[in-house]
């Protein structure tokens, strides 16, 4: 299994984009199975899931190799740890690609939940998408937050790996030189604003040139592993 975590630290930066279009292109060899912990449910109402796991039902939709997997529900608080722990790891169990969409709070008490249950039983990275307009202080806002999911992660399991793989400039309009502290190991991508993406939505629309050269990319992780 690869484990994805895309995040941004403002909603509308196109978190939800990167993750369909990723999805889509890796359902076409792989199982995929999107996790969507965001308040805004985009994936989930894309895809018509209107329920929970926590709320134990209407939480998943089947297409093919992809699979959406709704988490957020406003009483994820009651949630029973122990009985979630068994339904999502037997959802999860033959993804090939697991990739977790996130909204803006990461203390949200149901991060952390997913992180416990599957940190106590994977020990696979997680690789990690951090997604910004190109305005400094949302850049240097996410920066923060993908440090801050860093440091989650460890206070949970010590030894756990994550990498920030990417760090990507959503909506572009111009050239510009922008200022940021991170050192994402595959780099940086910048993806231009689409007028079809924005107005369209992004499932009308064509997966930019930037998402298929990252989903390309992520087909190595895989195929590295045999």
């Amino acid at each position: 299994m690869i484990r994805f975590a895309v995040m941004g630290s403002k909603g509308g930066v196109g978190k939800s984009t990167i993750v369909y279009g990723i999805s889509r292109l890796l359902s076409e060899r792989y199982i995929v199975t999107i996790v969507d912990l965001s308040s805004s449910r985009t994936i989930c109402n894309v895809y018509g899931v209107r329920g929970s796991l926590m709320d134990g039902h209407d939480y998943i939709v089947d297409q093919g190799n992809l699979k959406i997997i709704s988490l957020y529900s406003q009483l994820s608080g009651n949630a029973n740890l122990a009985k979630f722990k068994d339904i999502y790891l037997d959802l999860i169990t033959e993804t090939d690609y697991l990739i977790l969409d996130y909204g803006v709070h990461l203390y949200d008490k149901l991060v952390s939940d997913e992180l416990i249950v599957f940190y106590e039983n994977m020990s696979v990275p997680t690789h990690l998408i951090a997604v910004s307009t190109p305005q400094e202080f949302i850049i240097s806002s996410t920066e923060k937050m993908s440090e801050s999911y860093i440091n989650l992660v460890h206070g949970i399991k010590e030894d756990a790996q994550v990498v920030l793989e990417y760090f990507v400039l959503n909506m572009v309009r111009e050239k510009t030189k922008f200022k940021t502290l991170a050192k994402p190991k595959m780099g940086f991508v910048e993806i231009p604003f689409y007028r079809d993406l924005s107005f369209n939505g992004f499932w009308n629309a064509n997966i930019p040139k930037e998402i298929v050269s990252m989903a390309n990319n992520f087909e190595g992780f895989l195929e590295s592993r045999g």
